[in-house]
C-alpha cells in the first residue's frame, strides 16, 4: 500500500474495498493466460498458438468476427484462426483476444450514473487513434497500442462496480466542474481509476508495459518500461476526447501532455494533423464495439 494511502484512513478503506472487489473479478481464462505466455516465447509457432485458441470456441469466434470486421477491411473472408495469425501476426491476435475477453468480463450495459456504452465507445476510439498514430510514427507494435488504449480506463469499471455511489459522485463533479475524472476521483475517493486499473492488471499478471499504460497514460513521463507506448495511449485518449467519441466520464478540455509530444517527437500540430487524417477510421468504432460485445 502506498504511503499516501497508509496515512489517510478514508483512502485506506477505499483501497481495501477495491482490493476485495478485485479478488471477486473473474480471473482471465486459462486459455488466454496460456496464449499470453506462449506468445512471449520466441519458439512459438502458428500451429501451436492456433491450437490453443481453438480450444476456446467462444474466443475463436470473437477473434474471427473482429478480424472480418470493417476495422481490418480485408477483401476476402478470414475463415480460420491459422489464417488470422498468419495475416495479422502473433501480437495482433494476442491483443484481440485480450481486448475481447475483458469486454466480455465487464459487459457493455451499464447502470445509473455511469455511461458504460459511452465508456467503451471512448475506449475503442482511443484504441483506433493510438493504433493509427503508432503506425504513423513507425512504432513496431501498433496492435499492442490498440489493446492498451482500449483497456486504459478499465479502472473506472472497478470503481463503478465496487464503489458505485462515490464514483458516480466523482463523475457528476467532474462533469459539473469540467475537470478530469482522475482529479475528482482523488478528491472524493482518495484513489483514482488509473491506480485501480493497474491493481487489476497486476492481479491478472498482464504484461508490465500494459500495466504501465493503464497506470500512467495521463502522465507518460512517469513510465519506466516503455514511455513510447504509454505516450501513444495518451495520444489515443486525447484524440478520442478531442473528437468527442463516447464518454470518458468527464467534460474537461482535452489536454495533450508536453511529455507525450517530447517522447514521440511530435508537435501539437503534428498530432492534430494525424487526428484529422484518422477521422475516417471512426466509422469503424461502432462495428468493433458491436463485435466485441456480442
Amino acid at each position: 500500500m502506498a504511503p499516501e494511502v497508509e496515512s489517510n484512513p478514508a483512502a485506506a478503506k477505499t483501497f481495501k474495498t477495491i482490493l476485495d472487489g478485485i479478488e471477486k473479478i473473474p480471473a482471465l481464462p486459462v486459455v488466454l493466460n496460456k496464449i499470453l505466455n506462449v506468445l512471449e516465447d520466441p519458439k512459438s509457432n502458428v500451429a501451436g498458438v492456433s491450437h490453443l485458441i481453438k480450444t476456446d470456441q467462444a474466443m475463436s469466434i470473437r477473434i474471427l468476427k473482429i478480424v472480418n470486421s470493417s476495422y481490418y477491411g480485408f477483401s476476402r473472408q478470414i475463415s480460420t484462426i491459422n489464417q488470422a495469425i498468419v495475416i495479422l501476426g502473433f501480437n495482433a491476435v494476442k491483443s484481440l483476444a485480450l481486448s475481447a475477453t475483458v469486454v466480455q468480463i465487464f459487459g457493455t450495459r451499464g447502470g445509473d450514473g455511469f455511461d458504460l456504452p459511452g465508456f467503451w465507445e471512448h475506449s475503442i476510439a482511443a484504441g483506433v487513434f493510438a493504433d493509427v498514430v503508432a503506425r504513423r510514427v513507425n512504432y513496431p507494435l501498433p496492435e499492442e497500442c490498440f489493446c492498451a488504449a482500449i483497456l486504459h480506463g478499465v479502472g473506472k469499471l472497478i470503481l463503478d462496480q465496487y464503489l458505485h455511489d462515490p464514483f458516480v459522485q466523482a463523475v457528476a463533479a467532474a462533469k459539473k466542474r469540467r475537470i478530469f475524472l482522475q482529479k475528482a476521483e482523488q478528491e472524493i475517493l482518495g484513489i483514482d481509476h488509473c491506480r485501480a486499473g493497474a491493481m487489476l492488471a497486476e492481479k491478472w499478471n498482464l504484461p508490465l508495459q500494459l500495466q504501465e499504460c493503464i497506470r500512467y497514460y495521463p502522465h507518460p513521463e512517469h513510465a519506466k518500461i516503455n514511455k513510447v507506448q504509454v505516450a501513444l495511449v495518451h495520444v489515443g485518449d486525447y484524440a478520442a476526447r478531442e473528437m468527442v467519441c463516447g464518454d470518458p466520464g468527464d467534460t474537461a478540455k482535452p489536454h495533450l501532455s508536453d511529455s507525450a509530444k517530447t517522447i514521440l517527437k511530435l508537435t501539437a500540430g503534428d498530432v492534430d494533423d494525424l487526428i484529422r487524417n484518422a477521422e475516417k477510421e471512426l466509422s469503424k468504432v461502432e462495428d468493433i464495439l458491436s463485435t466485441l460485445s456480442e
